[in-house]
């Protein structure tokens, strides 16, 4: 049996996970903006998570204090029974919030129908600024096929990791999502 060295390791691993970032369907990629409005209510979900991470709990109390209801649409219900998450919706937009959390890990995604990869990547700024991340190519690693930009902070207490997608399946139509994810240490 012939040993593997390490970089020819490396090399099958990259070539593995390469596989396995799936290709994005060009077809839910939005190319028109949302409206300023519904920017802006996206905005304040993504402040709100932020504010409260990595607390879920408290953030999913403040969003609903803000107007977010559960949700009803037995699709969306569905995708928060098998990823164990909890989906909000804005009353007054198509913006929709999933958050969910294990253990010290947590995560919130803020995407809407329409939302283009250009106001996903906006969306995240404020996060990034934050939690002082840098990108994923300042950190010597890549992005995946459906992530517009990535970044990432390691510190003794914390690690976040925050994407701006293209798309989110979740959304069931063209539209983008922004995600941090936060694992306390």
């Amino acid at each position: 049996m012939k040993r593997r060295t390490l970089p020819g390791f490396l090399i099958f691993a990259v070539f593995a996970l390469a596989a396995c970032d799936a290709a994005v369907d060009e077809d839910m990629i939005s190319a028109t903006p949302v409206s300023a409005l519904e920017f802006s209510d996206a905005q304040k979900a993504a402040e709100i998570c932020g504010r409260n991470a990595p607390n879920w709990t408290a953030a999913e109390t403040a969003l609903k204090a803000s107007g977010y209801l559960e949700t009803t649409d037995e699709r969306l219900l569905g995708i928060q029974r098998s990823q164990r998450a909890v989906i909000l919706e804005s009353p007054t937009s198509d913006v929709l919030v999933l958050l969910g959390s294990r253990g010290g890990e947590g995560a919130c995604f803020v995407g809407s129908e329409g939302l283009t990869p250009q106001q996903s990547f906006e969306l995240a700024l404020p996060w990034v600024r934050q939690f002082g991340a840098l990108t994923n190519e300042e950190r010597g690693q890549g992005l995946a096929n459906n992530a517009v930009q990535a970044w990432g902070t390691l510190t003794d207490d914390l690690i976040v990791y925050i994407a701006a997608y293209k798309t989110w399946d979740v959304l069931g139509a063209p539209g983008a999502a922004s995600r941090l994810l936060y694992i306390a240490r």
